[in-house]
């Protein structure tokens, strides 16, 4: 499977808003350890990137929502706030719980959940929570007689900065964020990631970063930070996710605040077409990365080296190996350095080879254009692609079945689901290509 091309036939058209599935490493609490640590990781699967962002819901339009979970304690309430982004979590808001007796209250922790218990079946309550001066209610829920409920509150940029007072002049550059903070007080966190896997001979990477603002007051820098991809980089795009305000262009991805306090989900993919069987990547980052943290995919006897990795090991994630390094913080703007080495290349020589066949033979294969036969090579193209269509739907009712069957985790069922879509999706887009689609190639994804 080849990603972060930029096809021109409808299906391939329908498959650039995706979403990247990841699911995250991980990690142990001491920061520099790799011992015995559950360091991992994503199974990725890529959308092309024309649209960068998948059509996925305004996490707005879920905010206030409840929703039953039987494998929750009965009476059990769990409230979430977050902050834009599902994936940013707010701890230590304080949340209230009416409508059970007297108010009770509790106070989110760092996985951004309040959490409640012992609330009677059949009472109507509804969560309230307090952020930046804006107050935020859930719809009324009656409670189950069994298991709890689940609801989340959403907080947005837009809205604490609605309640502030226009800059005069009302608009052009006076509406702009006046610069305000310290950039130095912004880091990768270290709960950020770098991840590379291949798809032939392929390499996809991706920045799985999360900018933290240290201090309690919103960052907006003088100028904008810019990521600039490594050298050789294609295809660069914004994964679903990253915050609102950063883009992409060419090799460079702009982000230009304001960085909430907390964290800021930035995520970020490439591929190199062809590194050949060796190849050095060098990359540099606009701001400190508190914690090195590299896994690539071993394929064969591959190896990969970096003075800035003081700890390396190979891992099994899934059905795959992974070479997983850590190192200590990466000051901004010095250089990480990967060595690959032994990496999975296919030669050119048969390719040229064949081209010179066909030069040989340019003037027979006019002639048989003439004759029914040039359509035979045509026909059985659309036959593999059919049969290749066939097996990835098996696959997909297969896995969907275990699915149903409490058979796979839900992350990893995700993210094989994700990849087999992808796939059908390129299988679809061929068809297109060749004029041989059936019905049903429409909605592959849903």
């Amino acid at each position: 499977m080849r990603v972060f091309t930029s096809p021109g036939n409808k299906a391939a058209r329908r498959a650039w808003g995706r979403a990247f599935a990841v699911r995250e490493w991980s990690k142990p609490s001491g920061v520099h350890s790799l011992g015995g640590a559950a360091c991992l990781l994503f199974l990725i699967t890529a959308g092309w990137p024309a649209v960068a962002r998948a059509q996925m819901p305004d996490p707005r339009a879920m905010s206030g929502k409840s929703m039953p979970t039987p494998d929750l304690p009965a009476g059990t309430v769990t409230v979430r706030v977050v902050r834009d982004q599902i994936t940013n979590n707010l701890s230590g808001v304080s949340v209230e719980l009416h409508g059970a007796g007297v108010v009770r209250r509790a106070t989110t922790g760092t996985d951004g959940r309040a959490q409640f218990d012992g609330i009677p079946p059949g009472s109507e309550v509804h969560a309230v929570a307090v952020v930046d001066g804006h107050r935020m209610e859930s719809e009324p829920f009656a409670m189950p007689s069994a298991g709890g409920v689940r609801t989340i509150l959403v907080a947005t940029s837009e809205g604490a900065a609605a309640g502030g007072a226009p800059a005069p002049g009302g608009t052009g550059p006076s509406m702009l964020p006046r610069p305000s903070g310290s950039v130095s007080s912004l880091s990768i966190g270290g709960n950020s990631r770098i991840a590379a896997e291949f798809s032939d001979d392929v390499l996809q990477v991706f920045y799985l970063f999360e900018i933290v603002n240290h201090t309690a007051a919103a960052v907006t820098p003088a100028s904008p930070i810019i990521f600039n991809m490594p050298t050789g980089a294609e295809g660069t795009t914004l994964l679903e996710g990253s915050t609102k305000t950063a883009s992409a262009k060419g090799a460079r991805v702009t982000v230009t605040g304001p960085f909430a306090p907390g964290v800021t989900p930035l995520q970020i993919g490439f591929r190199f077409d062809s590194l050949g069987s060796a190849a050095a990547i060098t990359s540099s980052f606009p701001l400190p990365i508190d914690t090195l943290s590299v896994a690539v995919q071993k394929i064969g006897s591959m190896s990969v080296s970096s003075p800035q990795l003081t700890r390396r090991q190979e891992m099994p994630i899934d059905t795959s190996l992974f070479i997983v390094g850590m190192g200590p913080r990466l000051a901004a703007g010095s250089p990480l350095v990967l060595q690959l080495d032994n990496l999975p290349y296919r030669s050119r020589t048969p390719v040229y080879v064949a081209l010179a066949l066909a030069a040989a033979i340019v003037g027979a294969a006019l002639w048989f254009i003439a004759f029914p036969g040039q359509f035979e090579a045509a026909g059985a193209r659309r036959r593999a692609l059919h049969e290749r269509r066939e097996k990835g739907l098996a696959g997909l009712a297969a896995l969907d079945a275990e699915h149903r069957a409490g058979r796979i985790d839900a992350d990893l069922y995700t993210a094989r689901r994700a990849v087999l879509v992808a796939q059908l999706e390129r299988v679809y887009g061929e068809l297109d290509l060749e004029g041989g689609t059936t019905p049903g190639g429409q909605g592959v994804a849903a």
